[in-house]
């Protein structure tokens, strides 16, 4: 639940205050964020947890930060590479920023191929307009517009766009201390993708999960399904009140045993749909299971289905980053 009181606008960001100087910035589908992030008032320096999918969400960002918090953002965690949560990085560039020695690997090789890509191919936005036009389901067609904006809002940033890699990695934990509060940034491997932090605030009882959680929105699955489980059940163990997810609203704890239970629900499906001797486009054909129906983001389900089958059919080895 976040605390009512005035806060900076944007176009991109919704701001919500989650204890003392500390703030998630939930974003507005389809102007060029796409994935939430965090503001954290350290003490004399801030810290920003993620940073948007364009340069133009970042720098209403960093103004956020910078009026919300007593110091400069000496800090910006990166909780895993794609791109709606570091190509703002370049906003930042008198920061430090920080990710895992893994995650850093990856922004360096994909995430340069990736922009590559996007410069290569500037009419790939307006590839979703005949998938918007044959899509019969409401809230799929909305989802369509909506990855389509984002795309187009990208594309706009295209000419300023430039990859601004970690300078601090880590492999397990690293803790940042202000003069008010420390800040711990931790990962467990992989889960949702091939390296995965996130950031826990023990004095405010606030996580920072990135997406290794998603409320009440489909995630996607890059990484390890059943480290995803492992790793959330390690998120469960910590003393929070509060998560802040990569995609969806503010959560809480039971927001984590939701997302292990909808892992869980869709690995069985993926077991099922294998043993049976049925194809990946029939695993992609699975009717959303009636708990998940109504959850943002409904073109990601059948997705999440065709890379969890890939993932039990090749012995549950991770298929791809």
């Amino acid at each position: 639940m976040t605390i009512p009181g005035a806060l900076p606008q944007s176009r991109y960001f919704t701001l919500g205050r989650l204890a003392d100087g500390v703030y998630a910035a939930i974003t507005i589908a389809g102007q060029g964020a796409w994935g939430n992030v965090g503001i954290v008032d350290l003490g004399g320096a801030s810290l920003v947890f993620d940073t948007f999918l364009t340069p133009q969400a970042a720098r209403d960002l960093r103004a956020a930060a910078e009026s919300l918090t007593s110091g400069r953002v000496a800090y910006v965690v990166n909780s895993h590479h794609h791109m709606d949560h570091i190509q703002g990085n370049l906003v930042f560039a008198d920061a430090r920023i920080i990710a895992t020695e893994k995650t850093r690997e990856i922004i360096a090789d994909r995430g340069a191929r990736l922009l590559e890509q996007a410069r290569a191919h500037p009419e790939y936005p307006e590839s979703f307009t005949e998938l918007i036009e044959r899509e019969q389901d409401p809230a799929r067609r909305e989802d369509l517009a909506q990855t389509q904006a984002e795309y187009r809002a990208m594309n706009a940033a295209l000419g300023e766009l430039e990859l601004r890699l970690p300078d601090i990695t880590f492999t397990e934990r690293l803790t940042l201390h202000g003069s008010t509060r420390s800040a711990e940034v931790v990962t467990h491997g992989g889960g949702h993708t091939l390296s995965d932090a996130f950031v826990y605030l023990p004095d405010a009882r606030v996580v920072f999960a990135g997406d290794l959680l998603s409320v009440r929105s489909h995630p996607s699955f890059y990484g390890d399904a059943r480290a995803w489980l492992r790793i959330l059940t390690q998120i469960e163990a910590l003393h929070f009140d509060v998560i802040v997810p990569g995609h969806g609203p503010v959560g809480a704890r039971a927001d984590v045993v939701r997302m292990r239970q909808y892992i869980t629900d869709l690995l069985g499906l993926a077991s099922v749909i294998v043993s049976a001797g049925s194809t990946k486009e029939q695993a992609a054909e699975t009717v959303t299971p009636a708990e998940y129906q109504g959850w943002a983001a409904p073109t990601v389900f059948p997705e999440s289905m065709r890379a969890l089958y890939d993932y039990v059919a090749s012995g549950e080895r991770v298929a791809h980053d």
